[in-house]
C-alpha cells in the first residue's frame, strides 16, 4: 500500500466522531485531523500505532526495518491471548547503521527476512518501515515481494513510518495493511474441514 495524502485524509475522516456531532456542513468531516508533530510527546507516532495493532498476531514475526531505537516498542507490556505461539514476544530489527543509511539497507532487510524465516519458521512476517527507511527511499514492498516468492510464506510490508501521523493513524494503516495483504487470501483450516 502506498501512502498518499489522499489515503491519509481518507483514514483521518471521522464523521462519526463525538467532536463531529457538534459541527455542521463542510466542517463536519474536518474534525480529528490534527497531525502529530514529529518528536512531540503526544502519544506516539504512526509506526507505534501500527505495531500496537499488529503485534498481537501471535504466530507471525514482526521485523522492524530501521535503527535499533525504533524497535523499542513495548513488546513485554502488550498482551495477547495465544493457544501456543509466543513468537510475537520476540522483537526483530535490521538495526540500520549510518553506513546502511548512506548505501541502502534493502539487502540487509532481505537477509534479515531469510534469517527470521530459517530460525523461527513463522506463519508470516510483518516488515515495518520507519522514518529513517522511508526518508532514504527503501522499497520494502519490493523486498517483501521477492522474499515471499522465494520463501513461500506471506511477507507483509507495513508502510507506517512515524512521520506520517499519529498513533491513531498507524492503527488505521495497520488495518488497511491487513485488508490489502491478509483478509481474503486463504480460508481458515477449520472452516474448510467443516464445509467438507
Amino acid at each position: 500500500m502506498k501512502i498518499t495524502q489522499s489515503k491519509i485524509n481518507e483514514l483521518l475522516t471521522e464523521p462519526g466522531c463525538e467532536h463531529n456531532h457538534q459541527k455542521d456542513g463542510e466542517k463536519k468531516n474536518k474534525a480529528c485531523k490534527q497531525q502529530a508533530q514529529p518528536g512531540a510527546a503526544q502519544g506516539g507516532c504512526s509506526f507505534d500505532g501500527a505495531m500496537i495493532a499488529l503485534v498481537p498476531i501471535t504466530d507471525a514475526a514482526h521485523l522492524v526495518h530501521g535503527p535499533i531505537a525504533c524497535s523499542g516498542n513495548s513488546w513485554g507490556s502488550r498482551g495477547s491471548l495465544s493457544s501456543g505461539p509466543m513468537l510475537y514476544k520476540k522483537g526483530f530489527t535490521t538495526d540500520l547503521s549510518e553506513n546502511d543509511v548512506i548505501f541502502g539497507g534493502e539487502k540487509k532487510l532481505y537477509k534479515a527476512i531469510q534469517h527470521v524465516h530459517k530460525n523461527y519458521n513463522p506463519a508470516a512476517i510483518f516488515v515495518y518501515s520507519t522514518c529513517v527507511t522511508a526518508l532514504i527511499g527503501e522499497d520494502i514492498d519490493a523486498v517483501c515481494k521477492a522474499a515471499e516468492k522465494k520463501l513461500g510464506v506471506p511477507i507483509i510490508p507495513v508502510n507506517a513510518p512515524g512521520f506520517v501521523g499519529s498513533k491513531n493513524l498507524g492503527n488505521r494503516l495497520a488495518g488497511e495493511t491487513l485488508l490489502e495483504h491478509v483478509v481474503g487470501t486463504a480460508e481458515p483450516k477449520r472452516l474448510q474441514q467443516h464445509l467438507l
